[in-house]
């Protein structure tokens, strides 16, 4: 191993977004209006199509957000104990931020860090949010 970057830092403003899942967009009118304020404020679009490209991405560029919400139509597909947490854990030690999304149910939730988020199954799939804080 051989260290490239000795310091991986998050800044506190994005100017990058990769949405995830954008189906959700159809029947989750809180997504889409998300993903419609980043396109008005201009942000440059990354989309890979993969988590871990899209968070090595911020973590090299040193900002940006990624969003993975669900909704009734477009069910959660990552994991929290084996993909969502260990990532959160990663972003936030380097100053971002971890937000678990409202689920296909739709119902109200306070923004919360994947880290609080209990496992109470192996097999739990939640929405997500990782990033840059604004």
């Amino acid at each position: 191993w051989m260290v490239s970057k000795p310091r991986l830092s998050i800044a506190s403003i994005a100017t990058t977004f990769a949405p995830g899942n954008l189906r959700a967009t159809l029947d989750n009118p809180q997504y889409k209006s998300l993903v419609d304020y980043w396109i008005e404020q201009q942000f440059t679009l990354r989309y890979s199509g993969g988590l871990v490209p899209d968070i090595y991405h911020i973590l090299l560029k040193g900002q940006g957000v990624l969003c993975n919400a669900s909704s009734a139509t477009a069910k959660a597909k990552l994991r929290l104990l084996y993909e969502c947490a260990p990532i959160a854990l990663i972003i936030e030690a380097a100053g971002g931020a971890s937000c678990v999304c409202s689920s296909e149910a739709a119902e109200l939730m306070d923004p919360v860090s994947l880290l609080d988020v209990p496992i109470d199954h192996l097999d739990r799939r939640v929405g997500v949010c990782f990033g840059s804080l604004l």
